[in-house]
């Protein structure tokens, strides 16, 4: 019987604190001392800074950085990638799962398993390589080069699949400033058996845009992509507990789906997680500070896709416009929880919300024991 290696990867700017995130709450809902399940945390993008700082306002220029540049993506794939070279044998499950930017690296860091397989403890040391392959691009088309990270992991590599991705609101962008290259595979990928990603309404920040998984009809990966109501934290969580009813909603949801793909859970500890009393209609939250109005206003490389150019953009807002809600389109599903909202609070009635949509409920097992 193979282990669990379990990662969890946080979001922008967020870390272990009294205002946990969905990451956090599915850290802790896994069962402690068990030797077939191992897990890995590391903190988002932004979070990192100089280790010997004796005041927390020394480490805001590198938390900027991070912010702005994306700063801090690599780090967090490589410890993760680093994780499953020492620990990974044949016949075990990987389960990733991240938040925000967290949720990108967790894509990052299965494209890098799918392109370079996972290579022995003793040869962790070619992260750096196989991360160069990843990003690099070749000929007229800005192509990767697929020969040699085939070669690549023929030679150095283990042939693993990703059974469980699991992501709260991904955003592409890993910085507010620049946008390094786009990693392939983080949109579809072979490799990845189930996914499950939970996807904001409200969000409306143009940094925050969803980044949602390409469907094509080759796919074989067993796909659930649900939207939830509230902004980009409503629904990975980092909010203050009594504020965090919308959050718990997700939580509940991927703990479910997680459950049903086989994930160990400790239920009297996820039972605590879901223990918060709320009372009246879920706060949704506005996202949208000051700090990030002026935000909507800086420039931004972008990849255009049709010449493989880059061009600068000025965030999403049109010229003394609004910020608009984002782009519903194709086939939606949205959780039972939106409509719960909707029929209840007649204020809420998101404006991007399709016509025709289905619904989308929790595991009907997990409700007996949680």
């Amino acid at each position: 019987m193979g282990r669990q290696l379990v990662i969890f990867l946080d979001g922008t700017g967020n870390r272990f604190s009294h205002k946990p995130t969905n990451v956090i709450r599915l850290l802790r809902s896994l069962p402690k001392e068990r030797e077939d399940v191992l897990t890995y945390y590391d903190q988002g993008v932004g979070t990192f800074g100089v280790k010997e700082t004796l005041f927390e306002w020394q480490k805001l220029p590198s938390r900027i950085c991070g912010l702005a540049f994306g700063w801090g993506l690599k780090r967090n794939v490589e410890g993760a990638y680093h994780f499953l070279a020492e620990n990974y044998r044949q016949g075990d499950e990987i389960y990733l799962f991240g938040f925000s930017r967290g949720a990108y690296a967790a894509r990052a860091l299965a494209a890098l398993i799918h392109t370079a397989g996972i290579v022995e403890g003793y040869q962790a040391h070619l992260f750096d390589y196989a991360w160069a392959m990843l990003l690099a691009r070749t000929g007229e088309n800005h192509t990767p080069d697929f020969k040699l990270q085939a070669r690549f992991k023929s030679t150095f590599g283990r042939r693993v699949n990703v059974h469980f991705l699991g992501l709260f609101d991904t955003v592409k962008s890993v910085g507010w400033i620049y946008d390094p290259v786009i990693i392939p595979y983080t949109a579809n990928n072979p490799a990845v058996e189930i996914v499950r990603h939970a996807v904001s309404i409200d969000e409306r920040r143009c940094f925050f845009r969803q980044h949602l998984w390409r469907k094509n009809d080759d796919m074989k990966t067993d796909l659930k992509e649900v939207w939830f109501a509230g902004v980009h934290s409503d629904v990975g969580g980092g909010y203050p507990p009594p504020q965090s009813q919308l959050a718990l909603t997700t939580f509940r949801w991927m703990l479910g789906e997680a459950w049903r793909a086989g994930l160990s859970i400790d239920f009297s500890r996820a039972k605590k997680e879901l223990s918060i009393r709320m009372r009246g209609f879920p706060a949704i939250h506005d996202s949208m500070l000051l700090g990030w109005k002026f935000a909507e206003w800086l420039p931004r490389l972008v990849w255009t896709g049709e010449d493989h150019q880059r061009e600068l953009k000025i965030g999403a807002m049109p010229p003394f416009g609004q910020p608009v809600p984002r782009p519903m389109t194709g086939v939606i599903s949205v959780h039972e929880s939106v409509v719960n909202l909707m029929n209840a609070n007649p204020d809420y009635r998101p404006s991007n919300l399709p016509r025709y949509y289905s619904i989308e409920g929790d595991d009907p097992g997990i409700a007996s024991l949680l």
